[in-house]
């Protein structure tokens, strides 16, 4: 079909689309979904991407020219079509859509305010009930460690309400002064709650008038002649000024806000956000994007969205570095999730002018430091039309088995995420099922441990590869068709044998695709071959020393077990002295006898023994 048919075909679908809300699909030659987008009148919305110099948008052409299909589907209202747009992007991942996925885990303060003796919880969502709620924060032991700095400052309860209605004496918490002890009576429940409305303003960021009422305290109680409640509010109070001098970074005040600048680079964009708490920046983080291929607009609406679906709480003001596509549809949509007023807005003047370029001066400099991370994505991307992926490999893991005639085997999982290695999720396995020498029998039952495993939690990589030639990968292929990973791509790699010796070529290697009859040969100059080489290459490192590591331990065993008079205890005590079985052979017989429980029989035995095999 000529550009001309086709593009004449696609008007045609468009004249169709009804005038209501919902969200378009365009589609590629595959039929995979590259782009998901909502409109509040479709057919309006998705006409403008063929209107010649009608927005002026120069990004578009990148996704016009791959078009060859579109879908769509019909909502009640712009916000359900909003809803709707997020969950079709988490599950297609489409190339030209921005993909939000925030690895980290974010927690929340609880204080249950309603309850006459409060205490302070970690929560990870917040609830719709009476009680406050500090955060999102997102590391859960600097929260917990600012909870033991207040417990010594404040002290409060930490158990729950069933131990406080059934102790009958206060528990080790009081005697280390780090609670009052509500659950005997030792304090009223107008004293308790002076202490937790110490706690909330400390929470909130009202540091300031925290130290007032606290020295204004401290100065009624000396005047009373309460020299030591003085002493302890004067300790509270230092504390509490020691604490606040790690933060003096002031904004105009405000309950709370988040505010979200923007810096892009052709398709490379980062976008920054900073929250801000009673006026005080409470901290921020960077948001890194390679395929923002659309307008900054598209994008930041669709991030925003996705951003406060993960449970953060959504503040009443948002402020923004640019024009935020769909804002009403946005606002509505947050004010539902809030149930409460929600603005966003794009400051022209002002302190807060000044705090969005805050944000973007953070986002351009983020950008710049990653730029060396720039050189993956183009290297991933090579990857994925040399081989025909089906999906950017952002996440690639590889798998190679390691055996010694058939026993001890094993096999080594290593993973890349962007084209560098994780080795936080590195992995190694023991071979349960099978004996003697079957590479394939191995490869099967690893993969299928691994695979099984990602289909139930949800996290499989983007491309599995496996060390070894065309046999297997059929083994691969075989069991993620069985266990249903149908998007999963499969790739094995093995090196190029030549000569009568079949010895294996330096920096040759041969790719092998189920999409191929014969296997791709990339030479030794190609920077999408030496990232593959590169990950094989660790994978293999990784099964060889594992599976050296636990013959080593399984020589140890056997030799040092079969020594008479030699016992489990006595072989630890050995090797923790001596290290291995070499350090056991230049041991003399003085030095063995100096362990603990080695007689000089013993010791002659060892000797006698070691130096037989040596």
């Amino acid at each position: 079909m000529t550009q001309k048919s086709l593009e004449s075909r696609i008007r045609n679908q468009i004249s169709h689309l009804p005038l209501e809300p919902g969200v378009y699909m365009f589609k590629d030659a595959k039929g995979q979904i590259i782009y998901v987008g909502k409109a509040k009148k479709l057919r309006t919305r998705v006409r403008s991407y063929l209107r010649e110099g009608g927005d002026g948008r120069h990004h578009i052409q990148f996704l016009v020219q791959r078009v060859r299909d579109l879908d769509y589907i019909i909502t009640g209202t712009e916000q359900e079509a909003l809803i709707l747009e997020n969950n079709l992007i988490k599950k297609h991942r489409p190339r030209y859509n921005i993909f939000f996925k925030d690895d980290k885990t974010y927690v929340h303060v609880k204080l249950n305010a309603d309850h006459p003796f409060p205490r302070l919880t970690i929560v990870r969502t917040p609830g719709k009930d009476k009680a406050r709620y500090f955060g999102p924060y997102a590391s859960a032991g600097s929260v917990r460690a600012t909870l033991r700095m207040l417990g010594k400052i404040f002290p409060m309860r930490t158990c729950n309400d069933s131990e406080l209605t059934s102790r009958k004496r206060p528990c080790l918490y009081y005697y280390i002064k780090r609670c009052p002890a509500p659950c005997v009576g030792y304090v009223d429940p107008q004293g308790y709650k002076d202490v937790a409305h110490k706690v909330t303003m400390f929470m909130k960021g009202r540091g300031d008038e925290l130290v007032k009422a606290l020295k204004d305290k401290m100065d009624l109680q000396a005047a009373e002649r309460q020299y030591e409640a003085a002493a302890r509010t004067r300790d509270q109070l230092y504390a509490v000024q020691q604490t606040l001098e790690k933060q003096r970074i002031s904004t105009p005040k405000e309950a709370r806000r988040d505010v979200f600048g923007v810096h892009r680079d052709r398709e490379k964009m980062v976008i920054q956000s900073l929250l801000v708490e009673d006026g005080k920046m409470t901290g921020g983080d960077s948001y890194y994007f390679d395929n923002a291929s659309l307008t900054t607009s598209e994008h930041l609406s669709s991030f925003l969205s996705q951003y406060y679906q993960s449970g953060r709480l959504i503040p009443g003001q948002i402020l923004v570095s640019d024009d935020v596509e769909g804002k009403g549809a946005l606002e509505e949509y947050l004010r539902g999730r809030r149930e409460g007023s929600v603005k966003v807005c794009r400051p022209r003047r002002g302190e807060l002018k000044r705090l969005v370029e805050l944000a973007v001066k953070n986002a351009k400099h983020a950008l710049e430091e990653r730029g060396v991370a720039g050189l993956s994505h183009e290297l991933l991307e090579e990857l994925r039309d040399i081989l025909e992926l089906k999906t950017y490999p952002r996440r690639i893991e590889c798998f190679d088995v390691s055996n010694f005639q058939g026993r001890q085997a094993v096999a080594s999982q290593v993973t890349f995420i962007d084209g560098e290695s994780a080795k936080a999720f590195y992995r190694h396995y023991r071979v349960r099922t099978l004996q003697g020498a079957n590479d394939y029998g191995m490869m099967k039952e690893v993969l299928e441990r691994r695979i099984a495993r990602g289909i139930k939690e949800n996290a499989l990589p983007d491309l599995l590869l496996v060390d070894g030639g065309r046999g297997q990968l059929n083994v691969a292929l075989d069991v993620v068709d069985r266990l249903g990973a149908d998007d999963l791509d499969v790739l094995a790699i093995a090196k190029v044998r030549e000569g009568h010796g079949r010895r294996k070529a330096p920096d040759r290697e041969r790719i092998y695709s189920p999409l191929l009859d014969q296997p791709l040969l990339l030479e030794g100059n190609s920077q999408a071959l030496y990232l593959l080489q590169r990950i094989r290459d660790e994978a293999h490192r990784f099964a060889i020393n594992y599976h050296k590591k636990l013959r080593s331990k399984q020589l140890e065993k056997s030799i040092l077990d079969s020594i008479p008079g030699v016992g489990p205890v006595l072989k630890r005590r050995l090797l923790r002295a001596f290290g291995s079985i070499d350090g056991l052979m230049c041991a003399s017989e003085a030095e063995l006898t100096a362990i603990q429980g080695v007689s000089r029989s013993v010791a002659a035995r060892v000797k006698e023994f070691l130096d037989l095999r040596a």
